[in-house]
């Protein structure tokens, strides 16, 4: 794969138009990684799969591979293994909320690096930094990495919530609450319906809401009570 090498304000040389593929079966987490990549570089092209038969369909080999161990249809180091035949040349990632010294054998065996899903946001930005830099998507660590790590959560929690949302998943209430349906919200985001459906049900976890209209008055709730702290 050839790579055309271009400048980036703050986030060091990117390539032009790098491909991601993300293997993951749980859309909060692909949501989050694609978020995460997002931040780093701004031009890239990130392919989402819930399956080992729709990552065996990817034609091209990718920039980089970020997969999880347990697919419907694959599992452990069966996943491993066939990463690593399928997409010898790039570099990989396993995010995972476990893995065991076996595997983690199998997986240091293959040169993969490996993340754990349950790290904090920094953690898990560093191990994606790494993994650019790897794969040549970017030159060094981006000078902007911990600032986009502090700005990436919010100030906004729910009542006795550790876990705030972030400002993509503020922008999305902030929008609902003016009463926007999920499309609308899409639109004028420029991100996908089914993108917005899968913030809401993570919104919903953090603010410990059941529907939207108390997800909208606890938002608004919090959201003033973090300005009056900011003020």
């Amino acid at each position: 794969m050839t790579k055309e090498k271009t400048g980036h304000a703050d986030m060091g040389s990117l390539t032009d138009k790098p491909t991601i593929l993300i293997a993951e079966d749980h859309p909060m987490i692909s949501i989050m990684l694609a978020d995460m990549i997002d931040q780093l570089v701004t031009h890239s092209e990130i392919i989402v799969v819930e399956s080992m038969e729709k990552a065996r369909a990817i034609r091209a080999e990718p920039d980089l591979v970020i997969a999880d161990l347990d697919l419907p249809d694959s599992k452990g180091v069966g996943t491993i293994n066939t990463f690593a035949v399928l997409f010898p040349q790039c570099p990989k990632l396993i995010c995972s909320g476990v893995l065991d010294k076996n595997l983690a054998r199998e997986a240091e065996r293959a040169g993969y690096f490996y993340v754990n899903k349950a790290s904090t946001y920094p953690e898990l930005l560093r191990a994606l930094q790494n993994l650019l830099i790897q794969a040549g998507v970017l030159d060094d660590v981006p000078k902007g990495a911990e600032k986009a790590a502090n700005e990436y959560h919010s100030n906004i929690y729910a009542p006795g919530s550790d876990k705030p949302l972030t400002w993509k998943q503020v922008e999305i209430m902030r929008k609902t609450a003016e009463g926007l349906s999920a499309k609308e919200v899409a639109r004028e985001m420029d991100i996908s319906p089914d993108t917005v459906r899968g913030h809401i049900k993570e919104i919903f976890l953090r603010l410990g809401a059941k529907n939207k209209g108390q997800a909208v008055d606890i938002f608004i709730r919090a959201e003033r009570k973090a300005r009056l702290l900011d003020s």
